[in-house]
């Protein structure tokens, strides 16, 4: 997904190379402290400890601490919005939106911290990925609910704000990953990942699904 030059201060690395390699070393560490310490509390020498090199190394790559959260921060929503993957008039809504919902499940359960990361920074009023929010988000958004639009249309999907709906799929799947302890605390498990999010993926898309009225094209004939 291309990101606007204000937002992507990133080096570019070849696929592959070790330079790329340990520039995902430095986005997992820093996306680690910053879910842990938020921006504020981050320090780049702690961020280069977890991962593995000096500062001065971890500086070839991020020029500073905001950029590095910056970067971050993209990552994570460019994984997000990646996640839903092919997704078009002509596909099957049950279908395909049974997958996203499930595909953004899983995100939350790989990635928690970054979940937890990106709450942190909406919460806060987005001061920093403000621009990806109104242009790359909005676009998204814009573009995908021309799809569920055409589905509405066709009477596969309830009549209900495209906006909206990711709204809801975004809050359902992501509450696993920023309110784990909540969660944890509710239901009194032992091993989150494994006693929660596979009952909690089966329950969110049935819910989802059933609420947002998704059909089958087969189903209905189509």
């Amino acid at each position: 997904m291309p990101l606007p030059t204000d937002v992507d201060r990133t080096k570019q690395f070849r696929s592959g190379s070790i330079g790329e390699k340990n520039q995902q070393k430095v986005l997992a560490a820093a996306t680690t402290v910053f879910s842990r310490k938020g921006f504020a509390g981050a320090r780049i020498e702690e961020i280069a400890r977890h991962a593995g090199m000096s500062k001065p190394n971890l500086l070839y790559y991020y020029n500073n601490k905001t950029d590095l959260y910056r970067a971050v921060l993209v990552d994570v929503l460019s994984l997000w919005l990646d996640s839903i993957g092919e997704f078009h008039v002509d596909a099957d809504p049950l279908e395909l939106m049974t997958h996203y919902i499930a595909k953004k499940m899983e995100l939350s359960k790989l990635y928690p911290e970054a979940s937890r990361v990106i709450a942190t920074e909406i919460i806060s009023g987005s001061p920093v990925i403000e621009d990806f929010l109104r242009v790359q988000l909005y676009d998204w958004v814009a573009s995908k609910g021309r799809v569920l639009l055409q589905w509405q249309a066709e009477g596969l999907m309830a009549p209900i704000e495209p906006a909206h709906v990711f709204f809801m799929i975004w809050a359902s799947t992501q509450t696993y990953a920023d309110f784990e302890s909540q969660i944890s605390a509710v239901l009194r498990v032992d091993d989150y990942q494994t006693e929660v999010y596979d009952s909690a993926t089966s329950l969110v898309t049935e819910v989802l699904t059933r609420g947002l009225g998704l059909k089958s094209r087969n189903a209905v004939g189509h």
